[in-house]
């Protein structure tokens, strides 16, 4: 009974001291600060004077707590019974057990003397489950981090952590990442739960934690342009200037990059010039674009100025009048003249320059291969009329012999003069072919094949026929004697080596051994086997 008396002198005492300073209403109290609280329903919330001094100076100071509920927007007194859900003692306030009802605006007046005061005001926003608005201020960490529960700072309690909704063990009232990384963000959620007239509430605060690597400043770097770079301009043309730096990947924020023509400043306002600047990667690139070059670009000196936090660069570009493309023009012409003049050289005197150079590769490279002869002469020697065997025995025995042989000292086997009498046929063309190098097949206007003949001449055609086209052994050189309509007259495997090689056409006029008739035939000749060569001309 004593204990209640008491109790009851201490509420009036408090009242009696409560109504002295606010029925004073001549006294305008001071105001301070705004503050915010998100909270979550079903928890409770002990709110504290926001200010130091007006929470810890309670002995001779008196408080009164008034709430603006968003629902009836109507301004009441809290009363400080313990029993009531929400209610205040001294500088705190109890809101037990909250709901979205308890949204609105909490009001603390500070009367530290008789007639001087002090109101804070605290926004409560009460949420029905949890949101991303309710986090409390990111925190970004490089090194060790370490950071208590945003909430229960004056009360005490015990603290259960959560990462990303997931228990943490073993925590305290704060939380220690010795070694952060990517894998250490998240949100970090503390939840605290403390005694009140014997009843446990909680209250919980949610931050996000993210993880920042360590930078170190660089000296900024020019990408573009070179220095000292000139840049081709015709009056009145457009030209754009890029200037790009890389600065690192750490964040600069004295970080720029600027253009400057004869030490000043240049800005899009400045007429012709416009400038467009782009940041990405930590590069940091600025297009200068002027609309319409003058003489004076032309005499002027650019220079891009890029500036970091530890050093200042720059790179000088000059405009310079573009040359005349006539001369370059004039130039391709005559170098493509030349190109066309030396190639028409070459492949005229292509074959003058094999015939020259053949010798000595073959002196170098040539490996014996058995051979006798340099070539094995073919040509139909029975069925001709008198004009026809004239000129093939003409040639045979005049102009091929004399050339060949006698001039640069070929060896060929011809019938009639290096055949024995009396010898096989058959058996001399089959050896004597096998031992030439090559066969040389000539043509005449009016030769003919008898498909019953069994002659030497129709023999050896065939054997190298063979040779040529069958067994791939011997090459062979044709040459026509008189202008020919067909060859249809020839035999078939003649027909298809004449589709694949044309014959050297034969003409009286080029009997010199140097005339391009005879280059031919030396061209296909192998090289000679004798090194005796005549004086004739």
């Amino acid at each position: 009974m004593k204990m209640m008396m008491l109790q009851i002198i201490l509420l009036l005492t408090e009242f009696v001291l409560v109504s002295s300073y606010s029925l004073n209403s001549t006294v305008q109290c001071e105001y301070k600060t705004r503050v915010r609280r998100k909270v979550r329903a079903g928890e409770s919330l002990y709110l504290d004077c926001p200010n130091l001094q007006c929470h810890s100076d309670t002995t001779n100071s008196s408080y009164l707590w008034f709430r603006n509920l968003s629902v009836t927007n109507q301004m009441e007194l809290i009363g400080t019974e313990e029993s009531e859900r929400v209610h205040y003692h001294e500088s705190g306030l109890y809101i037990l057990g909250l709901n979205l009802n308890d949204t609105g605006r909490y009001i603390t007046q500070w009367w530290y003397e008789e007639d001087q005061c002090a109101e804070y005001e605290t926004d409560v926003v009460v949420y029905e489950e949890f949101s991303t608005d309710l986090l409390y201020p990111d925190i970004v960490q490089q090194e060790t981090s370490e950071f208590k529960c945003p909430v229960c700072e004056y009360q005490q309690g015990s603290f259960i952590w959560y990462k990303n909704f997931s228990l943490i063990p073993n925590q305290e009232s704060f939380i220690r990442i010795r070694k952060p990384s990517k894998q250490s963000e998240g949100i970090y959620t503390c939840v605290c739960t403390w005694e009140h007239n014997g009843t446990n509430h909680n209250t919980s605060g949610s931050r996000r934690l993210i993880f920042k690597e360590q930078t170190i400043s660089s000296p900024p770097k020019f990408l573009l342009p070179i220095n000292n770079s000139i840049v081709s301009a015709d009056v009145g043309s457009e030209v754009i200037l890029n200037c790009s730096a890389f600065f690192g990947l750490s964040v600069c924020k004295q970080c720029s990059v600027r253009w400057e023509m004869n030490g000043i400043r240049l800005s899009s306002l400045d007429g012709f010039y416009k400038l467009e600047q782009r940041q990405k990667d930590g590069t940091v690139q600025l297009v200068l674009t002027i609309a319409k070059v003058s003489e004076s670009d032309l005499r002027s000196v650019f220079r891009c100025r890029a500036e970091g936090s530890v050093k200042v660069i720059y790179v000088l570009v000059t405009l310079k009048r573009r040359a005349s493309v006539l001369p370059v023009i004039l130039g391709c012409i005559c170098t493509f003249l030349v190109f066309l003049l030396v190639g028409g050289i070459v492949k005229w005197f292509a074959l003058d320059l094999m015939l020259f150079l053949r010798p000595i590769f073959i002196k170098l490279y040539r490996k014996e291969d058995g051979k006798l002869y340099d070539a094995y002469v073919i040509y139909q020697r029975n069925n001709l009329d008198e004009t026809t065997s004239k000129a093939i025995g003409d040639f045979v025995n005049g102009s091929l012999l004399t050339v060949l042989e006698s001039y640069y000292g070929f060896k060929l086997f011809i019938h009639g003069r290096d055949d024995l009498p009396g010898e096989d046929c058959m058996s001399l063309i089959e050896a004597k072919i096998q031992l030439s190098r090559r066969l040389i097949i000539i043509l005449t206007p009016r030769a003919s094949a008898d498909k019953s003949s069994v002659s030497s001449e129709a023999y050896d055609l065939q054997l190298g026929l063979y040779q040529a086209l069958v067994q791939g052994e011997t090459s062979v050189i044709l040459i026509q004697l008189g202008k020919m309509q067909d060859y249809t007259h020839l035999p078939l495997g003649l027909q298809h080596l004449l589709r694949k090689t044309s014959p050297l056409l034969w003409k009286d006029s080029e009997s010199s051994p140097n005339s391009r008739f005879w280059k031919q035939v030396r061209y296909q000749m192998p090289a000679a086997s004798s090194c005796q060569r005549s004086l004739l001309v």
